[in-house]
């Protein structure tokens, strides 16, 4: 159960309502779609435990991005399935940052803004990997999309994990790092990064190019990076963001029904505090962060692309005298296959519920 998700359910119809005119589709959608997850409306499963012989009901998960009900699975899948691939080698957290002009063009344009940071920010990493003096080899990695800051804020921002060292442009060989804390020049990559986003931005939207001062392409743009040790911890961090939203019921202290109060913790300081909203400020900045329809949060690039499939190979071979293979742990049981009833991992389906089926009796 998520008393998040039941709190938005319940304040959905009404925030629609009085939001009506500049309410996006998307963020309609999720109102909607969290509205109905795991009701009646979205139809489901009749069970019967094996064990204890009770009935029990089940409904279907609306699977959207922003409901927090729905993810934990996928979750769980995305991290063992990147685990699995991690190399031996020391990884690193590449972290991207755009400055608050060019954030404001997020507000009406995120489609476009987060794809240019997602291409720009993956070449900026790449070109700057392909100096002989620095590297002088490409570099494979993951990237993860946040849009959000520890107060909901908007606060876009992509999260790269690297693996230390790169795949030589002969495709024969792997080139290490000079130094194993040491990945690539943090102030070379801010400059290329603020260049080739100015380039972009200017060739695909001039007239909002022309909306951000040229002394937000001159200043110092925020990348930061630091050093991930065998990457299975930065793994874990991010899958937390890869099909989960913005917020969490474990940060929550208060939802009523005027008011959200929940902590965060202070970036600057590392201070726990209280952030208060009233209902509605809550809802906007928690649908600010639906992303774009279709649009994909998690992306991979260089030798770890879908499509370089031959390279991520021959990176494998490469590195295979240093891999340790570890034995594939034992899946837990389906969690919606247990009794709430006896705690059995025994029910069985029996019958199906058409969506927008009447609720059934409590048992």
């Amino acid at each position: 159960m998520s008393r998040l998700a039941d709190w938005l359910a319940r304040q959905a119809p009404g925030y629609r309502q009085r939001h009506r005119a500049r309410l996006t589709p998307e963020r309609s959608r999720a109102l909607a779609a969290i509205a109905r997850c795991r009701t009646p409306a979205q139809g489901g499963q009749v069970y019967r435990c094996a064990e204890c012989g009770r009935t029990h009901f089940g409904y279907h998960s609306c699977h959207h991005r922003a409901c927090p009900r729905c993810g934990g699975g996928e979750t769980t899948a995305w991290t063992a399935r990147q685990e699995a691939r991690l190399l031996p080698v020391p990884y690193f957290l590449v972290t991207f940052t755009l400055p608050a002009p060019v954030q404001a063009l997020a507000l009406t344009h995120a489609a476009l803004l987060y794809d240019l940071l997602f291409c720009e920010s993956a070449a900026t990493l790449q070109q700057v990997a392909a100096l002989p003096r620095i590297l002088g080899a490409e570099l494979g990695f993951v990237g993860v999309l946040h849009t959000w800051g520890r107060q909901l804020q908007r606060h876009p921002h992509l999260h790269y994990i690297v693996p230390g060292g790169g795949l030589r442009s002969d495709h024969q060989s792997w080139r290490k790092l000079r130094q194993p804390d040491w990945l690539l020049p943090v102030d070379l990559l801010s400059a290329v990064f603020a260049r080739r986003m100015e380039e972009a931005l200017r060739a695909a939207a001039p007239a909002l190019h022309a909306q951000i001062p040229d002394s937000c392409w001159r200043g110092p743009w925020v990348v930061h990076s630091q050093p991930a040790g065998s990457g299975s911890a930065v793994v874990r961090y991010l899958a937390r963001y890869v099909f989960r939203t913005a917020i969490s019921d474990e940060r929550i202290i208060q939802l009523a029904n005027r008011r959200v109060v929940f902590h965060y913790v202070e970036s600057r300081t590392q201070q726990r505090r209280i952030c208060q909203l009233d209902a509605d400020e809550f809802l906007r900045r928690y649908l600010q962060h639906v992303p774009p329809e279709g649009f994909h949060r998690v992306r991979y690039f260089g030798w770890m692309h879908p499509a370089a499939k031959r390279r991520r190979a021959l990176v494998e071979t490469l590195l295979a005298a240093l891999i340790v293979v570890r034995a594939k742990p034992a899946e837990p049981p389906p969690w919606h296959l247990r009794c709430p009833h006896c705690q059995a991992f025994a029910l069985i389906a029996v019958e199906r519920i058409q969506p927008q089926a009447r609720a059934p009796p409590s048992c």
